[in-house]
Formats: C-alpha cells, structure tokens, sequence
C-alpha cells in the first residue's frame, strides 16, 4: 500500500504537496488551540474565514503569474488594492456603491495592464517593473487622500464583507469559492490553462509551437489585477472605509502564498488547490498566534521560516521522490 502510495506520489509532486499542507494545517489546527484555549471556539471558523477571501484572491492571481514563468512575480497588488479604494471610495457618493465598486474592479484591471506591459512588452525584469509599480500606486493612494482613510460608506455596502450565509462569510461562499473552481477549472481543463502551463515549462518551445507567450502572461497582470480590485472592494465592505495603507503587506503574503501552495518559483507547476491549503495555513496561523497574544513581529517570523522550508522542501520532494521540477 505504502509503495503503491509513493508510486502515485512520484507522478504527481502536486497531490504530494497537496497532502503535505493538510497535514500542516491540521498541526498548526493542533499547535495554535495548545497556544490559545479560545481558538477551538464555534465563533473561531466564521472569524478566520474572514480574513481568507482577500488574501485569498491576491494569492491566486500571484499564483497564475509565477505559473506562466518569466520568472513572472507581481509585488503591486497590495498597492492596487489601497488604490482602487481610495478611487472607489471617492466616486461612492456621486455614483453609488456598486457602480463605483464596477469602475474600481476595471481601474485593477488597468493598473494589471500596465504591470504586463512593462514586464513582457518593455521586457523590464518583474521585480523591478512591479516594485516600481508597488511605490507609484501606493503613494498614489496616500498623496491623493492625505493619508486619511474614507468613511461614510451605506450601510448596506456592509453585505459583502460582513455579511454571513449559512453561518459562513459572503466574500468566501460568494467570491473566493466561485473564482477559486473557475480558474481551476480553467487551469486544468482548457486551452488557456494548458497555455498557461506551457508558457511556464519553457516559454520559447511554447512560442515555437504556436502560443503567443507575452499575450498570455499580460493577460495574467491584468487578471491579478482584477482580483486584487476585487480583494480591495471586499475590505471596504468590511471595514465601510477605503484606507490608503489597506493593502500594505499583502504583496509578500501573497507570494507566500503561492509558493507555499505549490506553485514552482519558476514556472511550470501549481495549481489552485494547493493555493486554497496554503491560504487556510497563514491564516490560521495568523489567527491563532493573535488569539494567543503573540506579538505581529512573532508573527511575520513564523511566515517567513515557513516560506524558507515550502522553498527547501522542494529540493527534498526532488531527492525522495524522484521528481523533475
């Protein structure tokens, strides 16, 4: 059975990885209720699914752009999501709430556009193009609202980011789900998907047999766009107010996030599963070492020996495995 296991295993590193993060889900599940008597509460599960849906969705588009290789990062997301809302929050009044929402989604759409052109049109390395990209958004957002965050948003605005279904968050059951199946089924049953993969493996062989690599690969900026300006109308749901700082640091969680999930630093492997896990994990972590009153600093220690191990333990599913990426 064990050998069975390991044969399947061996032709499929990202089942493996797969079962590696619930095993360190379930841990961290273990670790941080030992921590905190308060984290097995009833009121612990709609708490922590809260927090999921925007990083969640940062995560998935970084995941799609590391994918399509390059190497492909995009470290302005937390910024695109200050600054559509900042913009979203300043045309709420005049427009209404859900129209401004629809022009702040295509705004992330546009500052996306803008990543993929730098990166596969100007060929400017990406971290370079979206670092820079990161400082002009962000300041953006501050410079144009002084810094100050944006309230007075309708009460009824609230339903999206605090709003629950079934004892379950709206953004999850409403946002992070559907987009979640979509691009998974889009990965792992379409054209685009099996282009995307391709232009990750190795992007001149997939030029030579026909697929217009750079379309593909801008086309990703633009979608990781979009989700970000999705992420950013949800935190103003949640909150009712559009802050200039709101998305600072996510940019690094969610490339955390992707790496953690599976998603080759490189290109050529991932998927949306491992994502979804890796997402479950940080925030459970985050949740639980909040609970237990360990400081921020902790914290940010603990994400980032663990996006140091996800990278080391590639090499080890290499050597045991036997895998070739």
């Amino acid at each position: 059975m064990i050998a069975n296991l390991a044969t399947r295993l061996q032709g499929d590193p990202l089942r493996a990885r797969l079962l590696l993060l619930i095993g360190l889900w379930l841990v961290a599940v273990v670790v941080m209720s030992l921590l905190s008597p308060y984290f097995l509460q009833s009121s612990t599960v709609p708490y922590l699914l809260q927090y999921v849906p925007i990083l969640g969705l940062l995560g998935l588009g970084q995941t799609l752009i590391i994918l399509a290789g390059g190497p492909g990062i995009d470290l302005s997301v937390g910024a695109v999501v200050s600054l559509v809302g900042v913009c979203v929050g300043a045309l709420i009044s005049g427009l209404g709430v859900w129209p401004a929402c629809a022009i702040g989604i295509v705004l992330g759409g546009l500052l996306g556009l803008v990543n993929g052109v730098l990166v596969n049109v100007l060929r400017i390395p990406s971290l370079i193009a979206t670092l820079a990209t990161m400082f002009v958004y962000g300041g953006l957002a501050l410079a144009s609202t002084q810094g100050k965050p944006m309230g007075n948003f309708p009460a009824e605005f609230a339903w999206l980011g605090q709003g629950t279904t079934l004892g379950l968050p709206n953004a999850f059951v409403f946002v992070l789900l559907p987009v979640a199946v979509i691009l998974h089924v889009m990965l792992t049953r379409t054209t685009i998907g099996r282009h995307i993969v391709a232009s990750g493996n190795d992007d001149r062989a997939a030029y030579l047999s026909g697929i217009d690599v750079a379309r593909v690969r801008i086309g990703l900026y633009v979608l990781s766009g979009v989700l970000a300006a999705v992420g950013s109308v949800i935190s103003m749901s949640w909150f009712l107010s559009a802050r200039p700082d709101a998305g600072t640091g996510m940019e690094l969680l969610a490339v955390t996030i992707a790496v953690l999930g599976g998603t080759h630093i490189f290109g050529g492997t991932g998927g949306v599963p491992g994502t979804i896990v890796a997402i479950l994990v940080i925030t459970t972590l985050q949740i639980g070492l909040q609970l237990a009153n360990i400081s921020a600093a902790w914290q940010l220690g603990v994400i980032g020996i663990l996006l140091v191990a996800s990278v080391a333990s590639t090499g080890a599913f290499k050597a045991i495995w036997g895998f070739k990426r």
